[in-house]
């Protein structure tokens, strides 16, 4: 039997509904959401974000910042307390590059192997403790996954409750997009030999996240 002959009696068989249709029983599944998702305890969402994503599970760091200009000091600190070079890569965004990097060495790319990088999260998910970030001219996706150290800065008041805000806030067609989105939910890590969770096997092997109050 031929594809075109299997693909005729799929649609044959299948009873394709108008876009109303469709439309109508879209809303319908996501017209009571909190039967779905897990329920968040009573309390600021930047606070359960700092849970979930210092767990056991996600094992990232969380150091809270007055502002942005807080930043180079704090990264100089975290180099300092793990024995690195003054050295880190910068993604390339306004809010970063216009900071005060004296006394540190910054590059705007990532090589194999980079040691560390910083990186400007788009939103941050309470629920899981994730970071969101869309690709760009000033976001080279790389940066988020080369470094074996990756600092993430992310605005407290970009931490949305559940996954679902954020595809509100930017997955929607009325919303111009990046030409992808990453979803970081703590440091790399497998379990695939003898069930032993190893940090660092596909990407970062420690994420400390920078939240800005604002």
């Amino acid at each position: 039997m031929s594809r075109d002959s299997i693909l005729a009696k799929i649609d044959a068989a299948t009873e394709a509904g108008s876009k109303a249709e469709i439309d109508a029983l879209a809303a319908e599944l996501i017209s009571e959401p909190d039967g779905y998702r897990a329920e968040i305890a009573p309390q600021p969402l930047d606070a359960r974000f700092i849970e979930k994503a210092t767990s056991e599970t996600v094992t990232a760091t969380v150091e809270k910042l007055s502002s942005l200009s807080d930043i180079p000091t704090a990264v100089s600190a975290y180099l300092t307390a793990k024995d690195l070079k003054p050295k880190i890569a910068v993604q390339p965004k306004e809010c970063l590059t216009n900071l005060n990097w004296s006394g540190l060495e910054t590059v705007d790319h990532a090589q194999m192997n980079e040691p560390v990088a910083i990186t400007f999260a788009d939103a941050g998910i309470a629920e899981t403790g994730s970071l969101v970030f869309f690709t760009g001219p000033d976001a080279p996706v790389l940066l988020n996954f080369l470094p074996l150290h990756h600092l993430a800065v992310v605005r407290n008041s970009t931490i949305k409750a559940y996954m679902e805000d954020i595809f509100d806030t930017f997955g929607t067609t009325r919303t111009k997009q990046g030409r992808s989105c990453n979803i970081i939910t703590g440091t790399s890590g497998t379990a695939d030999i003898e069930a032993r969770n190893v940090r660092g096997a596909h990407g970062p092997r420690f994420m400390h996240i920078l939240l800005i109050a604002d």
